[in-house]
């Protein structure tokens, strides 16, 4: 598998060289599937073998993540509302769960989309569910874009130093990908959990 990635990656570099991270990052943002940390990794990857510059890579994935982010933000903010609550009655969840889910959202969004920069699924959600739910533009810009500059120089200076071997360094990867979204799995039940609690003391 990290071969058949490897081989893929290796010719989309030596086609499109930046525009491959600068798309693909773009495109993860935006919210659709796309492996944005594998490519910034590869992208550091290849910066330490003289195919690429590694501030070139870093300053290029900083760029398309937050430009990503901000479409999805407009996306959610312009028109994500309707959308949601269509497929919200199709699935019977009930507005009062729905308006306490965006309460709860609001109360943690700014690190929420600080953290989500380093989740899979949830670096694709968090700009389009800060435009959906209303989160202030001024904050969201600045976690988004502290976000984006944490998370493209970690992965790509993590792709350039530890360059030794590109299986062992996407399975580590993928390792931390697991224990990211389970640590976070973790906070969002506390975080519901004190919310609970917090409505039912309420006289």
């Amino acid at each position: 598998m990290a071969h058949h990635v490897y081989i893929t990656l290796a010719n989309f570099f030596a086609h499109y060289g930046y525009w491959t991270i600068f798309v693909t990052v773009l495109v993860e943002n935006i919210g659709l599937p796309a492996p944005g940390d594998t490519v910034v990794l590869f992208g550091g990857f290849v910066a330490r073998h003289g195919a690429l510059k590694l501030v070139w890579t870093i300053l290029i994935a900083i760029g398309a993540a937050v430009l990503g982010q901000c479409l999805g933000f407009a996306i959610g903010r312009l028109g994500g509302e309707p959308l949601i609550q269509k497929y919200r009655r199709k699935l019977l969840i009930p507005q009062t769960r729905y308006d306490r889910a965006q309460e709860i959202f609001l109360k943690n969004a700014a690190w929420a989309v600080f953290i989500a920069r380093f989740i899979v699924v949830l670096r694709e959600l968090a700009g389009l569910l800060s435009g959906v739910f209303g989160f202030p533009l001024s904050r969201f810009l600045l976690f988004n874009i502290g976000g984006a500059v944490v998370w493209s120089v970690s992965m790509s200076c993590l792709g350039y130093f530890l360059s030794i071997s590109w299986r062992q360094l996407l399975h580590f990867v993928s390792r931390m990908n697991i224990l990211a979204l389970a640590l976070f799995g973790v906070a969002a039940v506390i975080i519901v959990w004190r919310q609970w609690k917090m409505i039912s003391s309420r006289p």
